[in-house]
C-alpha cells in the first residue's frame, strides 16, 4: 500500500510541474510578444517570467533616426510545437483595403519541437514604409503557429512642394506630341 501511494504522489508532482513549467505558453498561447528590448529567457519563477514579459511588451515602436529602421525583439509562443527547423515570419500591412503582404523571412531553429522563439528582426523603412500598423505571423507550412499586430512609427517623407520643369514644359510643349505630329505627316 505504501508503495502505491508514493507512486500516485511522484506522478502527480510530474503532472503539476509539467504544467507549471508550461505556464508562458499557456498565458501567452498563439501570441508573439513584442518589445523595443530583448525579452528575458529565465526567471526565479513561471508567473514572474510572465510578469516580465507582460510588463516589456510594447505594440509602438519609433524609428531609429540614424538608420531609418526599427529593431523589434519578440518571444513567440507558438499554438502547438514546431515540428520542422524552418519557419517563416511574414509581415502584412493592416488598412482599410484589408492585409497586403509586405516582407517574408525564413528561419532555422535548432532541432524540431519548439514550443517557444525567442529573437529579433530589424525593419526597414525602405521596405516596409513608416506610420503603419502591422501583422506579424509566424508560419510553417501554411499553418499559422503565432501572430501580433503592431505599429511602426516615425517621420514621413517631407515634400517642399517645390516642382522645377524645363523650359518646353514651362512653355506647354511636350516633345513626344512633337515626334508624333511629325509620324502622321
Amino acid at each position: 500500500m505504501r508503495s502505491i501511494v508514493l507512486s500516485l504522489s511522484l506522478v502527480f508532482l510530474f503532472v503539476a510541474t509539467a504544467s507549471a513549467d508550461d505556464l508562458p505558453n499557456r498565458v501567452f498561447n498563439g501570441k508573439i510578444m513584442t518589445s523595443a528590448k530583448r525579452f528575458p529567457t529565465t526567471s526565479k519563477s513561471q508567473s514572474a517570467y510572465v510578469a516580465a514579459i507582460k510588463k516589456q511588451s510594447t505594440s509602438n515602436f519609433m524609428e531609429d533616426k540614424s538608420d531609418h529602421t526599427w529593431m523589434v525583439y519578440f518571444a513567440a509562443f507558438l499554438k502547438r510545437p514546431l515540428n520542422d527547423v524552418e519557419y517563416t515570419i511574414k509581415f502584412y500591412e493592416l488598412g482599410s483595403g484589408g492585409q497586403r503582404l509586405l516582407g517574408t523571412s525564413d528561419q532555422f531553429n535548432d532541432e524540431r519541437g519548439q514550443k517557444t522563439i525567442v529573437s529579433k528582426i530589424k525593419l526597414e523603412k525602405k521596405s516596409f514604409g513608416v506610420n503603419k500598423e502591422l501583422l506579424m505571423t509566424i508560419e510553417n507550412k501554411g499553418t499559422v503557429y503565432a501572430s501580433a499586430r503592431f505599429k511602426i512609427l516615425g517621420e514621413g517623407d517631407k515634400f517642399s512642394g517645390k516642382v522645377n520643369f524645363s523650359e518646353d514644359e514651362a512653355e506647354g510643349k511636350d516633345n513626344d506630341d512633337s515626334d508624333d505630329s511629325a509620324k502622321k505627316k
